[in-house]
């Protein structure tokens, strides 16, 4: 199968899992606003795969790039506009919620927010971007690999 066909299956696949995440008690639009599209396709594919396991379906995540050994958590930036507090660090602990302490970037320039490396239990996405203190979340699930090329010649 050609790249340009294996990428456009994947796109529309993508797209066909976005409106599926949930959220209670909340506003769903705005909750939504704050989830990645890529953040949420990558949970939707983790549900999906842990509900009905697939060759294929494993195939693309690996594809994306992925990480595949622990389909029940998903690694993730939180954005804050400022560090999180002793009683937020708690609230999300109790939520399974593995923090990256060390890993927080504060806002700087023009970049208003901050983040933190967290791994999030994928049945939690509507629950952490239900809370006030998140301004947006993001995948940091993305496998790179060094490409294949030639490397520049140094003379």
């Amino acid at each position: 199968m050609n790249n340009f066909f294996r990428l456009a299956i994947t796109i529309g696949f993508i797209f066909s899992l976005l409106p599926s995440v949930s959220c209670s008690n909340a506003d769903t639009e705005t909750i939504n606003e704050k989830i990645s599209s890529q953040l949420l396709a990558q949970v939707n594919l983790r549900k999906e795969q842990i509900s009905d396991p697939t060759s294929d379906r494993l195939e693309l995540m690996r594809n994306m790039g992925m990480r595949v050994e622990n389909l029940e958590t998903q690694r993730i930036f939180i954005h804050l506009s400022q560090e999180l507090n002793q009683s937020q660090v708690e609230e999300l602990e109790a939520m399974n919620i593995i923090l990256y302490l060390d890993s927080w970037i504060p806002p700087v320039g023009a970049h208003p927010t901050g983040f933190i490396l967290a791994d999030m239990p994928v049945d939690k996405l509507g629950g952490l971007a239900e809370k006030d203190y998140v301004v947006r979340l993001d995948t940091a699930d993305r496998q790179l690999e060094p490409n294949g090329g030639s490397q520049p010649q140094v003379e």
